[in-house]
């Protein structure tokens, strides 16, 4: 049986005997704009005036993905014997925009991990706050401390348990998940820890938290899936102010990623690969709903997939697109 216990209209649900399942809720995803970026180095010359900047945005991406990743997959193994609930990159856009690298709900409270992917001697400094990252070569580069976000984050969850009247208790820990950091840290707010410590402090969080009452782990792990909404990015040409027009067109090879495609017996046909694909037009299309806009015309699309016969080209974007809009020339479809 479930029971809401509290005070005056705050609700902290109590758990039943039997428990509730181990399980990640919502498991490790790429970042969204990761697949943009890749779709723009492959699209934008290399001496544009942006190229650079994309490439760099996308490597601290990958980078940021791959350490959470390895963090999911420590927890993985944690979760086969301990009751803990699990969600990867939630978003919430009220009471405040907070987007959560991962969450852990234990059967006692909810912890924030902030993942840092970051190589290099790094110094957490508390007066004033900051991160100073020092390379092999003696290069410097000062960061906000991780921690100013991840106060942020715990007020901001908290915030959101209060308005649904709910006592639940929200924390935070830092965790580098590679070894190529060396850490220097003055304490802080929140424990900052390597990868390999991971597993070891929530085990000691749980068993020092065995005397509080127990949550519904369950309940708030569905509570947090209902509320999420994935942030959307806007079309990256709209996100680097990139004229559409520098975006190089036509139907690339999903095997070789290098070489365009051409038409042959109803077929797309690569060249370099000598590889056939039936609907590479879909990646192509997705490309241009990620770099340009999610509505696109017949005429558009030849241009883009630089398809000579417009009678394809509709054929194409009736089978691809589900929604539609306005009649005969002024037809826009919705990618």
């Amino acid at each position: 049986m479930k029971k809401a216990i509290g005070k005056g209209k705050k609700r902290c649900y109590s758990r039943g005997k039997k428990g509730g399942i181990r399980l990640i809720l919502k498991p490790f995803e790429e970042t969204k704009m990761v697949y943009g970026l890749r779709a723009l180095v492959q699209r934008l010359e290399k001496n544009h005036s942006h190229y650079n900047k994309i490439i760099q945005d996308l490597q601290q991406l990958e980078a940021g993905d791959l350490g959470e990743k390895r963090i999911m997959e420590q927890l993985q193994k944690m979760a086969s014997s301990n009751e803990i609930y699990i969600l990867h990159n939630i978003t919430f856009t009220t009471p405040m925009p907070i987007q959560l690298d991962i969450v852990v709900i234990t059967p006692y409270d909810v912890i924030i991990i902030e993942s840092k992917n970051i190589r290099g001697r790094i110094d957490l400094k508390c007066r004033p706050r900051r991160m100073v990252r020092t390379l092999e070569n003696g290069d410097k580069h000062i960061f906000n401390h991780p921690e100013i976000q991840l106060e942020e984050y715990v007020l901001g969850l908290d915030t959101f348990f209060k308005q649904q009247q709910l006592e639940i208790g929200v924390t935070g820990v830092i965790v580098f998940p590679f070894n190529n950091a060396d850490i220097h840290y003055e304490d802080g707010k929140f424990p900052v820890l390597m990868m390999r410590e991971l597993i070891y402090f929530l085990r000691q969080h749980i068993l020092n938290k065995q005397s509080q009452r127990e949550i519904m782990s369950v309940e708030i792990a569905n509570l947090l899936l209902t509320h999420h909404h994935e942030y959307r990015y806007p079309p990256l040409c709209t996100y680097y102010k990139i004229d559409p027009q520098a975006i190089l067109r036509g139907i690339y090879c999903r095997h070789c990623s290098q070489s365009k495609l051409i038409r042959l017996k109803k077929n797309w046909f690569c060249p370099l690969c000598k590889t056939y694909d039936k609907v590479a037009h879909h990646q192509a299309l997705n490309d241009y709903r990620l770099l340009i806009g999610n509505q696109i015309n017949t005429e558009a699309a030849r241009h883009f997939l630089e398809i000579s016969n417009r009678h394809i080209a509709k054929r194409i974007l009736q089978d691809y697109c589900k929604k539609k809009e306005g009649h005969n020339n002024q037809m826009m479809y919705q990618l």
